[in-house]
């Protein structure tokens, strides 16, 4: 937002009323010398003739009747001398009540009528949900910055309601999806009990066994999910808890993670960081550390490394494997939520993991991104790291 420059509407109005102003006192001074020179023209062709008239007649003859008649016709011609002189006591505050009322009409007219239909408009429209607009008003006044406020505001709530249709259509088809990959393991369980009604009794210990364990599979399974999407709900609606953690504590939970999830991988950190502590949500940084080590684990060959270091104001995870790298597809789609690959259709991955990731990230300031390097795949999240 810039300043309101010199263009107010204080020295817009001073542009307006100085003209009128002037304008006024001339008016003024002209109806002033106008009727002053009518009462002495009227005055000299009038009034002084007939009083001569009405002299010389009273001496010469002096009728009731007619001095009655001069008498009403002179006063006649003293009313119009009258009317005349008080004219400018009546016109002078016409001429300024006019004066004013149109310097107030053409101002209203150039500096208020087109912001003020415009507001009103963006009201209107708001009011209707109606967001895909702007407010354009070029003119540097108090006016034109409330313009420009009101569409701030305008392309804030258009966003908020961008964010949360979104949010809306993502839980949609986060149910959506929950709802069709349940299907295939309650299907497989509905076929096995099947089975074991229909042949109860006739099924060999060891059969029904490695029934009653696939059967467990499929549960575990199902409860596996449950809980993943469960998280999932859970993430969409979490606040980071920020706290001081100290950073040899920070180290060395990365560092013990590692050496436990990447157990059958070589495993290396570098953690390159010049601050005794951190002020992050320390359980959201290592979910999301422990869910990349995990994916990279899954496609690793042999080697996995983790680079830590800490800039100005993010903590920057980049988690390294040597397998064989995101696919074209993987890189478009996996921070996607029930992305797997193609060899994973039926195992027990469910392509939730890189999109917690995702979400946590988000909500902690930073985000996650996916790439491939010469020996393998990369996975890189950032978190905001505050400095008090």
């Amino acid at each position: 937002m810039g300043k309101v420059k010199k263009s107010s509407l204080k020295w817009s109005f001073a542009k307006y009323i100085i003209p009128c102003v002037l304008i006024s006192m001339f008016g003024i001074l002209a109806i002033g010398h106008g009727t002053n020179y009518l009462q002495e023209w009227y005055h000299s062709h009038y009034l002084d003739t007939m009083g001569e008239e009405l002299k010389g007649l009273s001496i010469i003859e002096f009728d009731n009747y007619r001095f009655n008649v001069e008498i009403i016709e002179h006063t006649k011609q003293s009313f119009t001398f009258w009317v005349i002189s008080s004219a400018q006591f009546v016109l002078i505050p016409l001429w300024t009540i006019f004066c004013v009322g149109v310097t107030g009409i053409i101002f209203y007219n150039r500096e208020l009528k087109k912001p003020i239909e415009k507001l009103m408009e963006a009201s209107r429209k708001i009011s209707e949900n109606q967001l895909d607009f702007r407010i354009e008003y070029k003119k540097q006044n108090e006016l034109g910055q409330l313009c420009t406020d009101f569409d701030d505001m305008r392309q804030a709530l258009d966003e908020n309601n961008r964010e949360m249709w979104r949010s809306l259509e993502e839980r949609k088809r986060l149910n959506s999806a929950f709802s069709h990959d349940l299907r295939t393991p309650l299907t497989v369980l509905k076929g096995y009990n099947e089975f074991l009604q229909k042949y109860s009794g006739r099924l060999s210990e060891d059969k029904t066994a490695d029934i009653l364990s696939k059967m467990s599979s499929q549960i575990n399974r199902l409860e596996s999910y449950t809980y993943k999407m469960s998280d999932v709900q859970k993430l969409e609606d979490i606040t980071p808890n920020i706290t001081e953690v100290q950073t040899d504590i920070l180290r060395e939970n990365f560092s013990e993670s590692g050496k436990y999830i990447c157990k059958n991988k070589i495993f290396s950190l570098d953690f390159q960081n010049d601050r005794n502590s951190l002020f992050i949500d320390h359980e959201l940084v290592m979910e999301v550390y422990e869910n990349i080590l995990s994916n990279a684990e899954r496609y690793a060959d042999s080697q996995i490394k983790a680079d830590i270091c800490v800039t100005e104001d993010l903590l920057i995870i980049d988690v390294y494997d040597n397998g064989s790298g995101f696919s074209e597809k993987a890189l478009q789609l996996a921070k996607e939520p029930f992305y797997r690959d193609d060899k994973e259709q039926n195992g027990s991955h469910f392509g939730l993991g890189l999109y917690i990731c995702k979400i946590i990230c988000e909500k902690s300031g930073g985000n996650i991104y996916i790439s491939n390097t010469e020996n393998g795949g990369k996975v890189t999240a950032t978190f905001f790291c505050k400095n008090r």
